[in-house]
């Protein structure tokens, strides 16, 4: 419930803080002084959409804070989001005049949808406007299904996934259809340049090996040069080899010799040792090597012509031959998707003729669900509606089958409450026949039906009073002092009766200083009640007959309550 309300240069308040209690809250004062604009100050700490006209003139910021008791509903959400901070739950929203909008869930930055998503956990506030709504036929199955309950919302929800899942294969399919001719060209493309990448053999890393094999050919009478001049200088001939190979060895005799005589010279023989012996081994390879250079001229044109064909396919599909493998293998995938389209259209037609089916069943079961919650919903509105001086009304839920029966995520009818308010006359909708008065107490009375299903703890009637009065009024405060019971209700009225049956009663009062008009609101005591409730009935503290007027009205709606001093 709401327990507390700051705030602070919102239209015509400059300062405000209020506290509020279980049961029975109601507001009253003067036309204008600015008891709706508590409840949108309130609506905007909830979500509601903000205007910079709503900051108090001269002002650069608008403040609203409150505080509220946690509900289960509540308390899934903040946990989901982080914001759960033990049992408390503090909600704040700033609003300045460029328009920008901050928001904070205990004491942590949110966003105004998070506050909307939230608020309607919390708050539920009805005024004129939502009466209305009841003029749109699209609400009324919205009214119903929530008078269903957990089994029959799970139903609905059941019904809405079939509807939506049906809708999106349904999609999907024309989608397909409708690109068939695209996909067809796109098949015969990618088969093109598969078939031309895989004619091409291609070997990972190929081109870069072939690149080094050109240069090589494309070199080889220096590479021979080089290589018989560095073999001439070694020892062509097998005498000129021996005779090297005998000085070599002769020279390492020598060297282990002087190394006898002083050991640091041991590294150096080491090191020629090894020289001497890697030297026969070098001279050979270097001989195989010239020997297996390739003297075919034919062979690096066949080298050229490969490194074309590469590169060509580099210029289609990729900068290496890597890239090029990886985009086959990348079309490979896609045309296989594409071939099996055609499979998946006629899968698709099977899996949403299931769907379909299976929707059908369930939203059957949400119809007969329905009918048998418009019976008890029509036999409890009707006696609601008898309790606010409106006994002779009928009121039905009519059924419209839907046609074509496609899968609708609202099942397979429209929904319309019809009403005949007076005895003798036909039912017709409520758009057609029903007063702003006749509205308010329809609205009133689904509220009070509804009030063991919806969770929302605190219930605000915004003026839903207009167009009421006499024995209605009476019967009005008693049925929003009975739904107190199990909700706090806070209730804006004009009219006296009603205001007597609050458990906790405010006054709002505008009053004007030399400068600036301002806003401002008590709890009243008894004795002040009964001072509020004489200006209600229009007179004053001073006439007799309407003090006791009022002392009466607190007398006969509030018994329970201590009359010491009226």
């Amino acid at each position: 419930m709401l327990k507390e309300l700051q705030i602070r240069n919102f239209a015509l308040i400059e300062a405000l803080e209020l506290s509020f209690y279980s049961g029975f809250s109601v507001l009253t004062g003067e036309t204008g002084a600015g008891k709706s604009i508590i409840i949108d100050a309130l609506g905007l700490l909830l979500g509601a959409r903000a205007s910079v006209e709503m900051i108090r003139t001269g002002a650069e910021t608008t403040e609203v804070a409150g505080s509220f008791a946690l509900v289960p509903s509540a308390q899934v959400l903040l946990e989901s989001w982080g914001m759960l901070d033990g049992g408390e739950l503090i909600i704040s929203r700033e609003l300045n005049l460029n328009g920008r909008n901050k928001c904070w869930i205990n004491g942590r930055l949110a966003t105004v949808s998070q506050l909307a998503e939230l608020g309607v956990h919390l708050v539920d506030i009805i005024g004129q406007h939502d009466s209305q709504t009841l003029l749109d036929p699209q609400q009324h199955s919205s009214l119903l299904d929530a008078y269903g309950g957990a089994e029959h919302l799970a139903l609905l929800a059941d019904v809405a996934g079939l509807a939506s899942k049906w809708s999106s294969l349904q999609a999907e399919q024309k989608r397909l259809q409708r690109d068939e001719r695209e996909r067809n060209r796109r098949i015969d493309l990618l088969t093109f340049q598969i078939e031309e990448i895989a004619n091409a053999h291609l070997q990972p890393g190929e081109d870069e090996a072939l690149e080094v094999e050109r240069s090589r050919l494309a070199n080889l009478d220096r590479i021979r040069q080089s290589l018989h001049f560095v073999l001439m200088t070694l020892g062509e001939t097998f005498e000129e080899q021996e005779s090297l190979l005998r000085r070599l060895a002769l020279t390492e005799a020598e060297l282990e010799r002087a190394t006898a005589l002083d050991s640091t010279l041991q590294p150096l023989t080491e090191r020629y040792t090894e020289i001497a012996l890697n030297f026969n081994d070098l001279h050979g390879e270097l001989r195989d090597y010239l020997e297996a250079l390739p003297a075919d001229p034919e062979l690096l044109q066949e080298i050229e012509e490969r490194l074309e064909l590469i590169n060509n396919l580099q210029r289609k599909y990729g900068a290496t031959v890597g890239e090029i493998l990886q985009y086959q293998e990348d079309a490979r995938r896609e045309l296989e998707d594409l071939e099996n389209a055609v499979v998946r259209v006629g899968g698709l037609e099977k899996e949403s003729d299931e769907i379909k089916e299976h929707w059908l069943q369930q939203a059957q079961r949400l119809s007969a669900s329905r009918m048998a919650l418009a019976q008890d919903l029509e036999e409890q509105i009707e006696a609601q509606l008898a309790d606010l001086s409106m006994g002779n009304t009928k009121f039905r839920v009519r059924f419209d089958e839907r046609s074509p029966k496609l899968p609708n995520p609202n099942g397979l009818e429209e929904l319309e409450f019809m009403m005949a308010p007076n005895l003798g006359e036909e039912l017709k909708p409520l758009a057609k026949i029903a007063s702003g008065g006749e509205l308010s107490r329809v609205m009133l009375a689904i509220k009070a039906i509804l009030v063991e299903t919806e969770q929302v703890p605190t219930i605000i009637f915004d003026e839903i009073d207009a167009g009421i009065g006499g024995r209605t009024a009476v019967n009005l405060g008693e049925k929003l002092f009975s739904l107190s019971g199990v909700r706090q209700v806070l209730c804006v009225t004009h009219l006296p009766v009603i205001a007597s049956y609050g458990t906790n009663h405010y006054s709002v009062r505008k009053s004007t200083g030399t400068e600036r008009t301002t806003v401002t609101v008590t709890k009243l005591e008894p004795q002040d009640r009964i001072e509020e409730l004489t200006r209600m009935l229009g007179g004053t503290r001073d006439e007799a007959v309407t003090l006791e007027h009022a002392k009466e009205l607190l007398r006969k709606s509030r018994p329970d309550l201590p009359h010491s001093g009226m």
